[in-house]
């Protein structure tokens, strides 16, 4: 039977928390977790005579702060099943068991009591007039903009099953009353089966209520947040993580020639773009750093999968050898531009729950990252093919850093608890027969981080042809559906898909960039005059990826 793990986030409830407790059906919860958030009265020495488990906040963070220990402790105690039950009776603990029920049954991974399902009277019950007007209005807006058809998107009482939890970053949600909102508009937009159930209402002098003011400013955050994501991922989530695990593949169009895909294992492709440049692939390409853009071989196309890979000269031996030769003295050149993206990604992470400490990174070039996730509390290592960013990541960032290649990788079951490849996927010869073969390396409750390029970007999709990421050292090319698709295959299930966020000097992305788009000596000129940094990521042309183990 899977554990069921109640949680209460308390303040100030020392009144109503006995009859709570006492309230809750027998046998129903394996454990009772009550995080007291400061309160300055004897709640948390009457938890501990009712035989919950309690941790007390040595100040006060926020109804949203109290939720994130609530879950973070739930899950760290091993519930399957984690509930959230206020300790001031305004949500009735006998509704616990219905909560739940959709979940048990297998048909939800998350659930909240709604007091107007049914034959809910929330007036009856004591709601404020003002707050029944409220969220009927709101959860009309919201309903409209996510394209559900909740009756009551305010509640306060939930339950959720581990991997619900585990798929949200609710790390990085607000520490005050906007966290609800923001987690169920993500719980709907990310794909998670969500459900209502009907429960009573019961306010009484004793229930905890915000003021108006708060409630205008949750209310207000809560619709935009809603908009925003709605917007940006669909209603429902249709132009985001659970449309594309579905989604059918656009027509190719031109000859086919005899390729294997190595997403798929189709044995023919069709010739996308033709080579434009003829001969071996000088040292100069393999860099992280090179201003050969828009230079590439053959890319063929997956009519099966829609996986875009190049047809390189080199055998891949000698693509090895060629990283493993690398030297980038212009890696660093932007050394804070990258501190400060490598920060953004460090902090998306650590927006989802994680057991262990371990993060491991394949493709570190000079260990930059990984010294950023050490000063954030990691423990840190990783493999990097060139032996010149081994030593550099040595001696200028004195990170566990060893030559290795992620066809080589070979580590403890279930080691690493983050294991991260940024701009590395594209490289790889066979990149889904690497994600299989590290896939077990992954703890079950890790996570995996991977950048790479989006060739159906917003700049991939007007360029075409001409985009500047088609290089030779790429040789493979990831539309969202394909490569959603692919991570599922090898063990991995995505929960998260942002546009990264990326930034640097005028000077610097003309060096890159150099004739690959009209005008370029001219701002190139300029650029000697003023060199400003330029934010790029709006193009989408990198994306970030979390995912997390599929269960074995």
């Amino acid at each position: 039977m899977p554990k069921v793990v109640i949680t209460m986030p308390a303040y100030q409830a020392e009144r109503t928390l006995e009859r709570t407790v006492l309230a809750i059906p027998e046998g129903v919860a394996d454990e009772l977790i009550l995080v007291d958030d400061a309160s300055r009265d004897g709640t948390a020495d009457l938890a501990r005579t009712l035989g919950l488990t309690v941790h007390v906040h040595p100040d006060n963070r926020g109804y949203g702060g109290n939720q994130k220990s609530c879950y973070r402790l739930a899950l760290e105690a091993g519930g399957d099943i984690v509930v959230l039950l206020h300790p001031d009776y305004q949500y009735e603990p006998k509704a616990v068991p219905l909560l739940i029920a959709p979940i048990l049954a297998g048909d939800a991974d998350m659930t909240f009591g709604s007091r107007f399902a049914g034959m809910g009277d929330p007036l009856a019950g004591g709601m404020p007039f003002y707050r029944y007007v409220g969220n009927r209005l709101t959860t009309i807006a919201q309903n409209l903009l996510l394209g559900t058809r909740f009756t009551d998107m305010h509640s306060g009482m939930r339950a959720y099953t581990r991997k619900a939890l585990g798929s949200l970053p609710f790390l990085g949600y607000p520490d005050g009353f906007s966290f609800d909102a923001e987690l169920l508009v993500d719980a709907v937009t990310s794909g998670l089966r969500v459900v209502e159930v009907p429960i009573p209402t019961s306010y009484s002098e004793e229930s905890s209520s915000i003021s108006i003011s708060r409630s205008i400013e949750y209310v207000t955050h809560g619709t935009a947040y809603a908009a925003r994501q709605g917007i940006a991922r669909g209603r429902r989530g249709s132009r985001y993580i659970p449309a594309w695990r579905d989604a059918p593949q656009s027509k190719t169009s031109g000859p086919l020639v005899v390729a294997r895909c190595v997403a798929c294992g189709n044995e023919r492709m069709a010739l996308r773009y033709p080579a434009n440049v003829s001969g071996e692939m000088p040292a100069e390409e393999f860099r992280c750093t090179t201003s050969a853009l828009g230079v590439h071989d053959d890319i063929l196309e997956c009519p099966q999968c829609g996986l875009l890979s190049s047809r390189p000269t080199l055998t891949p031996d000698e693509i090895v050898r060629g990283y493993e030769g690398v030297v980038d003295e212009e890696y660093l050149a932007e050394e804070g531009e990258r501190r400060e993206l490598f920060g953004w990604i460090a902090e998306r992470m650590d927006h989802f729950t994680h057991e262990g400490s371990l993060l491991f990174e394949i493709g570190a070039n000079v260990g930059l990252f990984l010294s950023v996730a050490r000063d954030r509390g990691w423990e840190i290592a990783g493999i990097e093919p060139s032996a010149w960013a081994v030593t550099q990541g040595h001696e200028r960032f004195g990170v566990d850093l060893r030559q290795g290649t992620a066809e080589g990788l070979d580590m403890e079951a279930g080691s690493i608890d983050a294991l991260v490849m940024l701009d590395v996927l594209e490289h790889l010869n066979d990149p889904m027969d690497t994600l299989r073969a590290i896939r077990p390396f992954v703890h079950e409750r890790g996570m995996l981080a991977l950048s790479t390029v989006n060739v159906a970007s917003l700049h991939g999709r007007l360029r075409g042809e001409r985009w500047p990421w088609f290089i030779r050292s790429h040789l493979h090319y990831f539309r969202p559906p394909t490569l959603v698709r692919m991570l599922h295959d090898a063990g991995f299930d995505v929960v998260e898909w942002k546009v990264v966020p990326r930034s640097f000097h005028l000077s610097y992305l003309l060096h890159r960039a150099a004739g690959t788009f009209p005008g370029s000596d001219l701002v190139q000129r300029a650029a000697k005059v003023a060199d400003p940094k330029i934010p790029v990521g709006w193009i989408g042309d990198v994306t970030l990826v979390v995912a997390r183990p599929r269960p074995s």
